[in-house]
Order: C-alpha cells, then sequence, then structure tokens
C-alpha cells in the first residue's frame, strides 16, 4: 500500500496540458471522463465532445479562478489529476447537477471534486483515496462545509473511493460529504 505522505498535489501547468491530454486517450480513464462508462461505438463518438470540454478546461484554466487543478504526484513522478470545482462559479452547471443547491451557494462554500489516476501502474493502490483526501484538504483551507461527487455509478473503485473518504451516496450520481 501507498503511504499517504508519498502521495502531493501541485498546481496543474501549462507543461501538464500535453500529459492530461495523454491520459485521457487511455480508455481507463477516456471511458470515465468521456463516455460516462459506456463503452459501445456510439459512446466513444459521443464522448469525443466531452473529451474537448476537458481540454477547453484545462486549457482555459487561467479564465476559471473557480476550478482549482491539481497534479497528483508519487515520489516525483506525475501520475494524476485532481479538481476542486467552487460550485458558486458555476451556476449552470450547479443547477443541472445539484438543483437542490442552485442559488444558495457562496464562494468557497460548496466543492465538487473530481480526480483520475492516469498512469495505470498505479491503479487499485489506494491512491484515489489518498487524492480525494488531498482535495479535501485544499477545500477545507478555503472554509468549505461542502464536498460533492458526481460519479458514474457503474464505476465502482471511485464510488468506494467517495464512501471510504466519508462520503454519503445522495442519489444515483451525487455523493456529498459534510464538512465540520
Amino acid at each position: 500500500m501507498i503511504n499517504e505522505q508519498e502521495i502531493l498535489l501541485i498546481t496543474f501547468q501549462d507543461e501538464d496540458e500535453i500529459l492530461f491530454q495523454q491520459w485521457l486517450e487511455k480508455d481507463h480513464v477516456y471511458k470515465w471522463f468521456c463516455c460516462g462508462g459506456n463503452e459501445d461505438e456510439q459512446a466513444r463518438i459521443d464522448g469525443l465532445s466531452e473529451k474537448q470540454d476537458w481540454l477547453d478546461e484545462i486549457t482555459q484554466r487561467d479564465e476559471n479562478p473557480h476550478r482549482h487543478q491539481f497534479i497528483a504526484l508519487f515520489n516525483g513522478t506525475k501520475i494524476g489529476y485532481g479538481v476542486c470545482l467552487d460550485l458558486a462559479g458555476e451556476p449552470e452547471y450547479t443547477n443541472d447537477q445539484y438543483p437542490d443547491l442552485a442559488g444558495k451557494l457562496k464562494a468557497g462554500e460548496a466543492f465538487e471534486l473530481g480526480y483520475c489516476i492516469g498512469e495505470e501502474t498505479y491503479l487499485y493502490k489506494g491512491i484515489g483515496k489518498i487524492i480525494i483526501k488531498k482535495l479535501e484538504e485544499k477545500c477545507r483551507e478555503t472554509g468549505a462545509s461542502l464536498l460533492l461527487a458526481d460519479p458514474n455509478e457503474k464505476n465502482i473503485p471511485s464510488v468506494k473511493v467517495l464512501l471510504a473518504n466519508g462520503f454519503e451516496k445522495y442519489k444515483d450520481g451525487d455523493y456529498r460529504k459534510q464538512l465540520k
């Protein structure tokens, strides 16, 4: 098992864009980030626009101060990605994904977390759990009181990571954790 101190989150930089794009090309990332867990050919074709949306978010990150993006390092090697999205800065998205929270959030109050482990060698080693924990720490620094995540229910490993980090299922694809 990986020791928590071996994983660091560093701010996403310009030079990480190519690496992130390479990770999106990998089946184990593309499947969940772009195809909603569906593996049929039409889903893969439809996923191309989702992929482009992710790439746009990465390349336009300076225009989105409410989106805090990180690279996960294991002993100095870049192995994954994490994001903390301040939902108050994305009202349309919040309305679509979390309608019960629409119009009710202040900046820094509620964050949606997301992550991926881009390098296959590091899958199933407890790193996802550590990344979520470290993303939570980043959100706590801002005074956040609520964390959310929207995993695909078919992505059992990610659902288990969230539950292991104290998230509770609110409804399918909506997991939440109240911070104290």
